[in-house]
């Protein structure tokens, strides 16, 4: 069963082919790659072949049909409504690529996009195919930089800084709470080390705000990683999955993006070091901006606590046991250790004013 009516679908195809004459044949369910922790995603994805007849001929067109799930909290603008609106309003004043929209549901609970194929797995990426990552990604944000009050035409994007923050704080002090009254996990409720620095942060997160705040703010991906973005063997690049798409401070990006490759890919091909690198230099030939080293580390320092509340808690309260022990590891060493030593260098000085 699919979530849209024929007549909807045949709409959306009218309009895509721009021929009033379509006609849907048939629709046939096509097998994606298995994604690990299927539950966990933020959509259900389906693909999807029609078969159409357009101007006496009998095409076809893949698909994929997404269902948003489990990405929008009490409050906020489902992420089905943020990734249609970029599709229909932002994509082409993009500076990469993104699916073609073909249908969606006025209220974003289902999208049907065109199919899109990277001709470099991410899995295989290369320290150029990364590279590559950073530069688009410092390119979007070059594109919009500074121009929140230009995108404030667009309600539906997030505001985890501004509008949104206190149903992000308390997401994620319900978070906290909910592990300690299930009491897990063990890495999080057993140690008093890591609740007094998970503590200092709730307790102190405008501090941490105020910090990304001050940065020029941008349009933000919001979940730019490397398994939402598909590389073309024509040094295109397609980027997908916006349903997390806000402004913001572009370090966010830039937080994300390295550290779900480290925890999609331990054996990574380039240092997280020469990514972060990179981005800053892009930033410094783009826009002029430049930080000192001590500036620098003090806002990757309260980017990565920030994105740690406003995702991560989030995760570790709804992951199963069996789930987090899977990525028990990389969740430690990759956000966990490193969030602990950020709170201790930004946080413990004000906690004692």
């Amino acid at each position: 069963m699919w979530p849209f009516t024929a007549a909807q679908l045949t709409a959306g195809l009218r309009r895509y082919f721009a021929d009033s004459s379509l006609t849907i044949q048939a629709l046939t369910e096509l097998p994606l790659e298995t994604v690990a922790d299927e539950a966990s995603q933020p959509a259900k994805v389906r693909g999807l072949r029609v078969t159409y007849q357009a101007g006496g001929e009998t095409l076809a067109v893949d698909c994929v049909v997404k269902q948003p799930r489990g990405v929008n909290r009490a409050g906020l603008a489902s992420g089905g409504i943020r990734e249609v609106g970029v599709y229909r309003s932002l994509a082409l004043q993009l500076p990469m690529q993104t699916p073609a929209l073909i249908a969606a549901d006025p209220a974003g609970s289902w999208l049907v996009l065109e199919a899109v194929s990277a001709d470099v797995a991410s899995a295989d990426w290369t320290a150029d195919d990364y590279r590559r990552a950073i530069r688009a990604l410092a390119a979007l944000h070059e594109r919009f930089w500074n121009l929140a009050e230009d995108l404030s035409v667009y309600p539906w994007l997030a505001r985890p800084l501004a509008n949104d923050f206190e149903i992000y704080v308390m997401a994620a002090v319900g978070a906290m709470e909910k592990m300690l009254v299930d009491d897990r996990h063990q890495l999080i409720t057993g140690s008093l080390e890591v609740l007094t620095s998970l503590g200092q942060m709730l307790t102190q997160v405008e501090v941490m705000a105020d910090k990304l705040r001050a940065a020029p703010p941008t349009l933000l991906h919001g979940d730019y990683q490397p398994t939402n973005i598909a590389l073309q063997a024509d040094d295109e690049i397609v980027v997908f999955d916006w349903q997390l798409a806000g402004v913001g401070p572009g370090v966010l990006d830039l937080v994300t993006f390295v550290n779900a490759a480290r925890w999609r890919r331990p054996d990574l091909p380039i240092s997280p070091h020469e990514l972060i690198a990179l981005y800053r230099d892009e930033l410094a030939a783009r826009v002029g901006v430049q930080w000192t080293d001590e500036a620098w580390d003090e806002l990757m320092d309260h980017a990565l606590m920030w994105r740690f509340t406003q995702e991560l808690l989030g995760w570790a309260a709804a992951a199963t046991t069996a789930q987090f022990q899977t990525h028990e590891a990389a969740f430690r060493d990759i956000w966990l250790r490193p969030v602990l030593d950020a709170a201790y260098r930004r946080l413990r000085p004000v906690l004692y004013l």
